[in-house]
């Protein structure tokens, strides 16, 4: 899948798919979105990439500041983000919502916390957002991988177990009647 940044449709206002996301995965997190609970919507016109990029974090495990909350749906229309170069403030420190996503993924991925801090103390605000989804990435990956190793495993599993304890070979009698003989290794 894409990136929201370059969904052609991200500038969209989110779906009503998008809502019904938001409510379930705020009210099992106990996040209060205020553009949700508002009729007017706080005046909030949240995009679909927006409205995407906010499901993940609180699925990742990442509680949205009430700043953040309120910075979305308030921009212009949507335009593809500059590369972080360009940002006012790409080497200034990572947000403290970077921070907890970063920390969050790193425990996902079962990065030591300690190795943790040292990066966080070494990264500036563009390339946290690079490592968020780079850290998002690899989960996926590890997450894929895990499931085919898994099921590779019990494959293996179970062939060693049928070899340990073969089933029973089915015998018909003179009569015809079928009977279970156990193999005798």
């Amino acid at each position: 899948m894409r990136p929201p940044e370059e969904w052609a449709t991200g500038g969209e206002p989110m779906t009503d798919r998008q809502i019904v996301a938001l409510e379930r995965v705020a009210a099992h997190d106990k996040v209060s979105i205020p553009f949700l609970e508002r009729a007017d919507a706080n005046g909030q016109r949240v995009t679909k990439a927006e409205a995407y990029v906010l499901i993940q974090m609180i699925l990742d495990g990442v509680r949205p500041s009430e700043e953040y909350l309120d910075s979305l749906g308030r921009g212009d229309p949507y335009e593809e983000p500059p590369h972080p170069i360009f940002w006012k403030n790409c080497h200034a420190r990572p947000t403290d919502m970077q921070v907890l996503w970063i920390k969050q993924l790193a425990v996902e991925l079962g990065v030591p916390s300690d190795a943790t801090q040292i990066a966080l103390e070494q990264l500036t605000r563009g390339q946290a957002s690079f490592l968020i989804a780079d850290m998002r990435d690899k989960r996926r990956e590890m997450r894929l991988n895990r499931r085919e190793n898994m099921r590779v495993w019990l494959e293996d599993a179970v062939e060693g177990v049928r070899a340990e304890l073969p089933a029973p070979v089915k015998v018909e009698n003179e009569v015809g009647a079928v009977k279970a003989v156990p193999q005798l290794i």
